[in-house]
């Protein structure tokens, strides 16, 4: 492995006051979607995905048992 020399990093006021705005329109965005949220209904439960869905999402392909009776 390469070894190289440590990178400063320098945190400017520019820097701090862009991320304070983003933080701001995010909590403005944040209030806004919550508020268009509340009249919609939710679903008892919470998340109701079944497990092929699942298994789809994430590319699980589980190899199907013999039903039939084993023999030797």
């Amino acid at each position: 492995m390469i070894r190289r020399p440590l990178t400063e990093i320098t945190l400017k006021l520019d820097d701090l006051q862009e991320y304070e705005s983003f933080r701001r329109d995010q909590a403005n965005n944040s209030s806004i979607a919550s508020e268009m949220q509340e009249d919609t209904p939710k679903p008892l439960g919470g998340c109701t995905k079944t497990t092929e869905e699942i298994h789809n999402r994430i590319g699980y392909a589980p190899k199907k048992k013999p039903s039939g009776p084993i023999t030797i």
